[in-house]
Formats: structure tokens, C-alpha cells, sequence
């Protein structure tokens, strides 16, 4: 009886070697990135190559938090334009460079540090990054990351002084403790992981303004920052409430995921009445300051305005959807406006 070549050799048939592989699957990362076929370039072509690669890489590495960033940088700015306009056009424009500028190297510094760390995660939801697109490879994103938290501080400490530079190594610590080692991740330091790098950005811009564009009443009280950084950690746990099913089955240590219907419940209540009582006290404390500024009152009225609306949205939330809608459209506006008003009313 004669047997099949494979079988007779002691190999597995195709099926079998198909099945195999199914269930031997691994995402396995380039060991470098794939090159294009080699054809004679000018220098120029290739420097042009060169930035046109480093652009488009990254665009793909800051794109998926580049709103929050900006809502942190630029209504910094906005909130010391309504409260003290620039005397001249030169002091805003060096004002608005400088600040973007500071928006693009500390996200730079998360970024790196965020997707180098868990590259499996965007191999699965975020493929556009540049890991996964197969623009860099790992050890070349680590090599990012290096330059990037070396670079930084001391460039903002020969151009602002050691200060600055002490207000971004602290930023990057915070991020090294909760993404380097994630171990020590629970829900609490969720939580206050935004709170800490809220500080830290708002302090770095506070003090890098204050030393390139002088301009009196651009220098914040350190109690503003403060008062906004608890709010986000009272708060922020907000954009837990979308991904609560996920979470739970993945393992994830959040706040909502680790409560009973009943706690979550509890929880919901207590988030919308602590947004309520945080508006009505400041919007008390701009009433005794009324005085202070042309616009306090309208600022009031839109920060007591928002926060009630995000109250309403986290106490009724019916489904996931609504809660994704609540996080991404209407928790960072009233934030904005507490800003804008503490602005006014802390002078």
C-alpha cells in the first residue's frame, strides 16, 4: 500500500500545516523598515526624501491626541489673551510660535514614549501609526525617544532657563512611571496621571511665556493651574464610561470597570453633582469679583451653562454611545470656560 509523498515523509499535509499556522499566529514586528528599490538620487532628492519621511512619520505618531494637546496649549494662551491682550501684534505672534511650539515637543514626548511601549495594541486599533504602517521599527522609535527626552529639557534649558527645563523632566517622569512601568497602573493613578501632566504642561508654558513674552497679567497664578488640574482628576474618569464593556473583558483597571451596577450608578451621580457644585462656587466666586473684568459675568453664566449640560449627559447616559459623545463633544468645553473664567477672576 503505497501512502501519500508527504505523509510517507513524515510531513504535514497542507491542511494540517494551514491549521498550524492559524493557531501559531504572533504579530511579528520588521526587524527594519521595507525600503523601495535603490535607483540613483541627487543629494537634493534624498534630503527632500528625508523630510518628507520624518513629516509624514510624524504626523502619524502625534495625530491620535493632537486635540487634547492643543486644547491644552492654545486655551492656555486664549485664556491670557482675553485676560491681558498683547500691547503688540509681535508679542502675540511670538506668543502664539512659542506656544505651538511647546504643544509640539511635549506631545512629541508622550507620543514616543506611548508607542514605543505598546506597539501590539496599535498593530490592532491604531495601524496608521508609524510602527504598524512599517515606517519604523521599534529600536528606531526608541531611538526617537532617547534624543526626544535628552534633547528637550536641554534645549529649554539654554533657551528658558532651568526652570522650564525642570517643569519637563517632571512631565516626563510622570509619564515613565505610569508607561514604562505600568505595574504600578491603578485606577486612582489614572486619574492622576492627567491631573499631573495638565500641571506640569500649564506650569512649562506658564514659565516659558513669562521669559520670552513679558506681557503683564501673562504670568498665572499657580492656584489656577491647580484648580483645573483637580477638576480633571475629579472628572476624568468620564472617558472610562464608552469602553466599560471592553475594558472588563480585557482586564483593564478602571474606575467604572472595578464597580456593580450599582456603584457605577453611584459613581455617575457623584461625578455630575461634583461638576454642578465646582461651577456654582466658582461662579459664586466670580459674582464677589464682578468687578474684576468685563466679561467675568458672561463667563460665568457659559462655564455654570456647560458644566450643568455635562452633568446631565453623565447622570442620564443611556449607552455607550451617548457616553462617547458626552467625552469627546462635551466634557472639554466646560473645562475651557472654568479656565478662561479663573483667568479672570484670580488677577
Amino acid at each position: 500500500m503505497s501512502y501519500p509523498k508527504h505523509l510517507a515523509a513524515g510531513y504535514p499535509s497542507a491542511a494540517e500545516e494551514k491549521q498550524r499556522q492559524a493557531e501559531s499566529f504572533t504579530i511579528e514586528f520588521p526587524s527594519r523598515p521595507p525600503t523601495p528599490l535603490s535607483y540613483k538620487k541627487s543629494p537634493f532628492t534624498t534630503v527632500l526624501g528625508g523630510i518628507r519621511h520624518e513629516l509624514n512619520v510624524s504626523e502619524r505618531l502625534l495625530r491620535s491626541n493632537a486635540v487634547g494637546f492643543l486644547f491644552i496649549f492654545l486655551g492656555g494662551l486664549l485664556a491670557r489673551f482675553i485676560r491681558a491682550p498683547p500691547p503688540t501684534l509681535a508679542e502675540g505672534v511670538r506668543g502664539t510660535v512659542i506656544t505651538l511650539a511647546l504643544d509640539l515637543l511635549c506631545s512629541y514626548v508622550f507620543e514616543v514614549c506611548n508607542q514605543a511601549t505598546s506597539p501590539e495594541e496599535d498593530f490592532l486599533n491604531k495601524p496608521y501609526r508609524p510602527i504598524p504602517a512599517g515606517l519604523l521599527t521599534v529600536a528606531q522609535l526608541k531611538t526617537r525617544w532617547a534624543l526626544a527626552w535628552t534633547l528637550g529639557p536641554l534645549a529649554l534649558l539654554h533657551f528658558f532657563g532651568p526652570w522650564a527645563m525642570t517643569y519637563l523632566l517632571a512631565y516626563e517622569a510622570t509619564i515613565a512611571f505610569c508607561y514604562v512601568w505600568p505595574g504600578w497602573l491603578s485606577w486612582i493613578l489614572r486619574n492622576l496621571f492627567v491631573a499631573q501632566v495638565y500641571f506640569f504642561q500649564v506650569r512649562l508654558l506658564n514659565q516659558v511665556l513669562g521669559h520670552a513674552v513679558p506681557v503683564p497679567g501673562w504670568d498665572f497664578d499657580l492656584l489656577i493651574d491647580l484648580a483645573v488640574s483637580v477638576w480633571f482628576l475629579c472628572t476624568i474618569h468620564v472617558q472610562e464610561f464608552h469602553d466599560l464593556e471592553g475594558d472588563r473583558e480585557s482586564g483593564r483597571v478602571t474606575l467604572p470597570a472595578l464597580l456593580s451596577p450599582r456603584g457605577l450608578r453611584f459613581l455617575r451621580a457623584g461625578t455630575a453633582l461634583y461638576t454642578v457644585v465646582f461651577a456654582v462656587a466658582l461662579a459664586f466666586v466670580g459674582y464677589q469679583r464682578i468687578s474684576e473684568h468685563i466679561l467675568v459675568v458672561p463667563m460665568s453664566l457659559l462655564q455654570l451653562g456647560t458644566s450643568a449640560l455635562l452633568a446631565y449627559r453623565v447622570w442620564a447616559s443611556n449607552s455607550p454611545q451617548m457616553d462617547k459623545v458626552t467625552y469627546h463633544v462635551y466634557y472639554y468645553i466646560p473645562a475651557l470656560f472654568i479656565l478662561l473664567e479663573l483667568a479672570l477672576v484670580t488677577k
